[in-house]
């Protein structure tokens, strides 16, 4: 905290230099004097943030463009309680205060319900690469999502919406941008009126960088279009018509090697490797090569081929707004579909391979209105969605091969009332009934070379075998069948010529005598359904024309659901009831704003996923409930105007975040935990099966403080033109990236801070802008991970980037 409290006096001492130079200036381009409005759509109505008796963040999208951010991680820079995570492939994770799921399986349902324009996504990848261009705003809603949204979320909602078309105005803008990196930008919309009635919005971006790691990696590659027509009528009736199309291509996320781990003992070696190494690298790859691979423990080789993304995202949507005697009926239909591949290394795999094919249908039916003194929201939802798939997650001595279909049918029936109990005092309350059917029709099929035997021999005995010589195991090629491995081994000399692959378990002697080669057989044909009633209860209260102040108490829950998992198909729903007390206001004729909330969740049964073992020894990355946990903390946000030019803004969380159960079970060599551990009597592979209590531990990503600070400060040069300038910096304290809590998944604390300087047209859209970003130049830890195979690797965010921009509308 010593050092937070530095920077902070820092900061504020530069800030306050900047602020008195200032007002000399300052009558030569008047400003408004009082805080800005964000309107949001959260609660199903259009009001101000400040009236929205709900724990929510908001960016607007003229922010957004301002700071240059184009992503979802970007959202940790304004929004304290989120962190966004992406260990390789397509997938996307996102934790707020600590409920999330980090996962590489696209058939887990987030804890965090993404949404682009009105529409629930089910897969959050879709949602944050098609999205962030030419924004209204982005709206985080904190908490469970139970009643008022398409899908419930435990954690809570990040809700994109794109700027719409505008009746009566033809207007076009665009913003190009260079920096380091090779890092190119350029987006642009153009608003039509096409007649009294009817308007057009296109949008479109391109945004690419070369990669931030020495393999490549880390790069970026996205090109999305967008359009939009609106059609009204009457006043009584408008319809919007949407589609967008997205592409992103590239090498992908990418990690570093942080060290190894000695088999059986698990003493921490560390690597030679800075946090831009990348994995498939001359450096990188002949590290490897002298690395021992679990079960074979045989010397690793290099990465067999680069790391490639490929990925187009699309959808069709719609919004009809219809007014009548009743109140207004919305009606949102809508289609989007994914397709792509991916090669990824994620924790140290050689390779990894994600072929899959999504496909989302999904209605909504809302009738919003007023009588008396009540107000409601009485609505239903329908959600369909399929993904087909075939994935290889090559570990040399383990090939995971899976095939499936999945599907998922959802309902529900929700409605929320508010009564007017006397000019300033609202009570709401709320509920929704949720059915969810899913089915899983696939199969896992592992191939695994064990040293010497089922379980493995271990070094130093593997030695004396020959496991490490050259030549005594397969290390598996990417292959998505099991025939096609079974014939490989055969002509390669590994096995018996002529073994043939057959439907059933197989076990293939190694014509080495080093060992033999278990080939597990495991169809998953399995469905199911849940049911949920959620609820809200909540009561608001004007404490005079500009102070709200709210109390509420509403549960959350996430379906269960089914998994490619040998011996563990299913897992169950997860439950969460939060509580949340808050305060807005504004005070001094607008110009200091004041927001407060303090909270507690409890939450059952948290979906979590880890590497672990089935009855069989086999190593499985299993979905699994973890317990009982409980979330406590407070917010504060202050933002405050003192001088017409000079904005200066805080943020700050205090979590606490602890699992009061938390067990994990497994068995060597998979046990490599660092929490105390007592044997269960069970074995697997010839292995104990050790239960470790890591009860006590925080919830991954969930620092106990968060704090963002920003300044903004304007210097008229002439009757035209204006200066901006803007500091912005976050602070994490350190936090825990994986379950396992190995010291180096503990992610420490750190400094982040964006510089801007802005030379712009006042009153106009002309800018021309310089920024840098981490201004630190600290690539810190994003997403450590154990590898499977025995090794510490991690993700780490960008290094300082640091560019021009130039903006201009008409």
């Amino acid at each position: 905290m010593r050092n937070l409290v530095r920077h902070c006096a820092c900061l504020t001492a530069s800030l306050g230099a900047i602020a008195v130079a200032a007002p000399a200036m300052a009558q030569a381009a008047p400003a408004e004097t009082g805080i800005g409005e964000i309107v949001v759509t959260a609660q199903r109505k259009v009001e101000s943030i400040q009236r929205a008796a709900i724990a929510i963040d908001a960016v607007t999208g003229a922010d957004l463009a301002a700071r240059g951010m184009v992503s979802a991680a970007d959202l940790t820079k304004q929004v304290p309680a989120i962190a966004v995570t992406n260990g390789g492939g397509s997938n996307t994770s996102i934790f707020l205060r600590g409920v999330g799921n980090v996962t590489n399986s696209s058939y887990n349902d987030p804890a965090v319900t993404p949404s682009y324009d009105g529409v629930v996504m089910g897969r959050a990848a879709g949602a944050f690469s098609a999205a962030f261009y030419d924004l209204a705003r982005v709206e985080v809603l904190k908490g469970p999502q139970g009643i008022l949204y398409g899908r419930n979320a435990t954690g809570g909602a990040v809700n994109i919406i794109p700027a719409r078309p505008e009746l009566g105005k033809t207007k076009m803008g665009f913003t190009l941008s260079y920096g380091n990196h090779d890092a190119l930008g350029a987006e642009g919309y153009l608003n039509l009126a096409t007649s009294d009635h009817t308007a057009l919005r296109i949008a479109a971006t391109r945004q690419s960088h070369d990669g931030y790691n020495r393999d490549g990696s880390d790069d970026l590659d996205r090109t999305g279009f967008r359009v939009q027509y609106l059609i009204e009528p009457s006043s009584d009736l408008s319809i919007r018509l949407g589609a967008d199309w997205t592409a992103v291509g590239g090498v992908g996320a990418g990690s570093s090697y942080v060290g190894s781990f000695t088999p059986g003992t698990y003493g921490f070696v560390p690597g030679p490797f800075d946090t831009s190494e990348g994995f498939n690298t001359a450096a990188a790859n002949a590290w490897r090569q002298t690395q021992l691979g679990a079960p074979g423990f045989g010397f690793l080789n290099a990465m067999n081929r680069q790391q490639s993304t490929d990925y187009t995202y699309w959808g069709l949507n719609a919004e009809v707004n219809w007014t009548t005697s009743l109140g207004k009926v919305t009606v949102i239909p809508a289609y989007r579909e994914s397709k792509g591949e991916a090669y990824f290394y994620g924790p140290a795999f050689n390779t990894a391979y994600n072929n899959e094919h999504d496909k989302q249908t999904s209605l909504e039916l809302r009738l919003a209105g007023s009588r008396g003194k009540v107000d409601y929201v009485l609505g239903g939802f329908w959600f369909n969605e399929k993904i087909v798939a075939r994935n290889e997650y090559n570990q040399e001595f383990v090939l995971p091969i899976q095939s499936y279909t999945h599907k998922t049918n959802s309902w529900a029936l929700f409605g929320q009332l508010t009564g007017h109990i006397t000019d300033k005092l609202r009570l709401v309350g709320g509920a929704r009934y949720t059915h969810d059917h899913k089915d899983m029709n696939g199969i896992i099929n592992n191939f695994i070379a064990f040293c010497g035997g089922i379980p493995p021999v271990t070094p130093p005995a593997s030695f004396g075998i020959g496991c490490a010589a050259p030549g005594a195991l397969p290390h598996f090629p990417n292959y998505l069948t099991t025939g096609q491995t079974v014939s490989w081994m055969a002509s390669n000399g590994y096995i018996a010529p002529g073994s043939t692959d057959q439907a059933n378990v197989q076990v293939f002697p190694l014509l080495s005598g080093a060992g033999v080669v278990l080939k597990t057989y495991n169809p998953v044909v399995d469905s199911g359904s849940y049911n949920r009633v959620t609820w809200k209860l909540a009561a608001e209260y004007d404490v005079g024309p500009r102070s709200l102040l709210f109390i509420s108490a509403e549960s959350g829950y996430r379906a269960g659901g089914f998994q490619l998992a040998e011996g563990k198909s299913r897992y169950k729903p997860e439950f969460i009831t939060a509580f949340t007390i808050g305060s807005k206001n504004r005070f001094f004729n607008n110009r200091l704003q004041v927001n407060a909330e303090a909270f507690l969740w409890k939450y059952k049964d948290q979906q979590i996923t880890y590497f672990t073992v089935d009855s069989s020894g086999t190593l499985i990355n299993s979905n699994e409930n973890a317990g009982r946990a409980t979330i406590k903390g407070f917010d504060l946000d202050v933002v405050a105007r003192p001088m017409p030019n000079t904005t200066l803004s805080a943020k700050v969380q205090y979590l606490s975040a602890k699992y009061d159960d938390l067990h994990l079970y497994t068995a060597a060599p998979r046990d490599n935990i660092g929490c105390p551990y007592s044997f269960t009597g069970a074995t697997a592979g010839g292995a104990p099966v050790k239960d470790f209590n890591c009860s006590g531990n925080s919830l991954l990503f969930s620092p106990e403080w968060t704090v963002n600070l920003g300044l903004e400060q304007i210097v008229p040069l002439t009757h035209d033109f204006e200066v901006v300038g803007s500091v912005n910096t976050s602070w994490r304290s350190d936090q825990w990236g994986a379950f396992e809590h190995l010291s180096f998944e503990h992610i420490p604390a750190y400094w982040n801070t964006d510089l801007s300087l802005t030379l712009r047209k006042a009153g106009s859209g002309w800018s021309l802008g310089a920024y840098v970003n981490n201004v630190e130049n600290v690539r810190r830890m994003v997403t450590p991970q154990l590898s499977p195979i025995g090794m510490a690797v991690a993700r780490y965010g960008a290094p300082r980037t640091y560019g021009l921009r130039l903006s201009a509308a008409f």
